[in-house]
């Protein structure tokens, strides 16, 4: 039947009739031929992002140019994970509330520490619970607690293995700033008791001023990402051996975008190369 006819028929444009059409018209994305080096790179994305699920170009490309030194062009890489389907789905979030005032921003190490605690699912077992102690210059993990129940000293024992990570020769000279929440465990009187001990200063995030403790809340994220998430854990033993591997992972290997695409490790020892120059 003519096409005039049945838009006649149905009472239907003809306009309307050809846009229907063409939503329901599936177009197929036309994959590039690829030389066989694009093809061992493809190889290579499938696999870290297989590992690493919630990387993205930019993070894949600092890894191989950090950690396997692939000389490999970022708009390459993206190019490739969006044709073949392996780009993470980026969420556009609306501000509801507008900033009150800013976050401190470090210049040096152990300046500014963040604390937080985070908790997740083992089978059989309970909800676990993850305190950790991270340096917002050098982003490096400094240090981290496990335990079934979240009480005080599961924090404090973060807390003394960071200083004794960060200041071998005692914290007291550092002039830290300490950054945590309104938690109990935080703000008792035992905890503040041993900061002031240890001379660092402690500073509360604020009830209106919901990015002061961003930097710390992000790592909280990224061990969700590459640990929670994609796993199921049966035993306490499988829960903690996987926490292990990931903060030994995260300082020497994990490439962050705000250290140039450099572990918390290697951006370490790029300072201290840089004191040894200038000295």
């Amino acid at each position: 039947m003519p096409v005039a006819e049945t838009c006649r028929i149905l009472r239907l444009s003809r306009a309307s009739y050809y846009r229907h059409q063409r939503a329901l018209t599936v177009v197929k994305p036309e994959i590039p031929h690829q030389d066989a080096s694009e093809a061992a790179l493809l190889e290579k994305i499938r696999d870290l992002a297989g590992k690493h699920p919630f990387w993205g170009y930019r993070r894949i490309t600092a890894f191989f140019q950090h950690k396997c030194s692939l000389n490999v062009n970022r708009k390459r890489v993206r190019r490739l994970m969006r044709v073949h389907g392996l780009s993470v789905p980026v969420k556009r979030y609306k501000a509801k509330r507008a900033e009150t005032r800013s976050k401190p921003q470090p210049t040096r190490r152990n300046e500014w520490w963040g604390t937080d605690m985070t908790k997740f699912y083992v089978q059989g077992l309970g909800w676990l619970y993850l305190v950790v102690v991270i340096d917002w210059y050098t982003k490096r993990a400094l240090g981290y607690s496990l335990g079934l129940r979240p009480k005080t000293d599961l924090w404090l024992e973060a807390l003394h293995q960071a200083v004794e990570v960060a200041c071998p020769a005692g914290s007291r000279a550092e002039n830290i700033h300490l950054m945590s929440d309104n938690g109990s465990q935080p703000t008792s009187a035992r905890y503040e008791k041993v900061l002031e001990i240890l001379k660092i200063e402690h500073v509360t995030t604020s009830y209106n001023n919901p990015k002061g403790n961003a930097d710390t809340e992000r790592f909280m994220r990224t061990f969700k990402e590459e640990v929670v998430w994609p796993n199921e854990f049966d035993s306490l033993e499988q829960a903690m051996a996987a926490v292990k591997t990931f903060f030994l992972f995260y300082n020497l290997d994990y490439p962050h975008s705000t250290l140039m695409g450099m572990s918390p490790i290697d951006f370490e020892a790029s300072l201290n190369q840089t004191q040894t120059a200038a000295a």
